[in-house]
């Protein structure tokens, strides 16, 4: 009688090839050039990177984009579903003085909230879109006030940084986190 074993072994959901090329060639165009990215070592379900585009004299505040949220399809309603709304990426823009160095939660909430929004609709099988709200029922962390983010248009940016055409013909929107109080 032999054993069984085989490893469990899970490969989570991510872009393939020429869509995270596309994806990080519309972020380099439209959000800025990306010299660091903050790489998911434990990907559970879907691989969230986040590229962290610095402050320059162009643009005096950090950009963070989420790069694999969009990899796995939302669950969008039927009645809405050809508005191609699938596929999504959060955008978040920081003060130009953001310690993006600590991993202290006072500095790290806004790119954990990336993660959070990015996961929610595969963990709750829904979808995230332009002016959805997502309260965390107390403060983001302890040196804030601000309890929840709302998703809107990044309108800091040019209306051509709102969609991605993957080479599939499908399209990844994307959405700015504005926290709220």
């Amino acid at each position: 009688m032999t054993e069984n074993t085989q490893e469990n072994t899970f490969a989570p959901v991510v872009y393939e090839p020429e869509e995270i090329e596309a994806l990080e060639a519309h972020i380099g165009k439209h959000y800025g050039k990306f010299d660091g990215v903050f790489h998911e070592l434990i990907s559970p379900d879907i691989h969230v990177d986040i590229a962290m585009i610095k402050p320059s004299t162009e643009r005096n505040y950090w950009v963070l984009c989420t790069m694999g949220m969009g990899a796995k399809p939302m669950n969008v309603p039927g009645e809405i579903a050809e508005d191609r709304l699938q596929r999504a990426e959060i955008v978040a823009c920081l003060p130009p003085d953001w310690n993006m160095e600590s991993q202290e939660e006072e500095w790290y909430w806004p790119l954990r909230w990336l993660k959070i929004l990015a996961r929610l609709p595969g963990d709750a099988d829904t979808w995230l879109g332009w002016g959805h709200t997502i309260p965390k029922g107390g403060p983001l962390a302890e040196n804030t006030a601000l309890s929840g983010v709302m998703l809107l248009t990044p309108g800091a940016f040019a209306p051509e940084a709102y969609v991605c055409d993957l080479p599939s013909g499908e399209v990844v929107n994307f959405y700015q986190m504005l926290p709220l109080y």
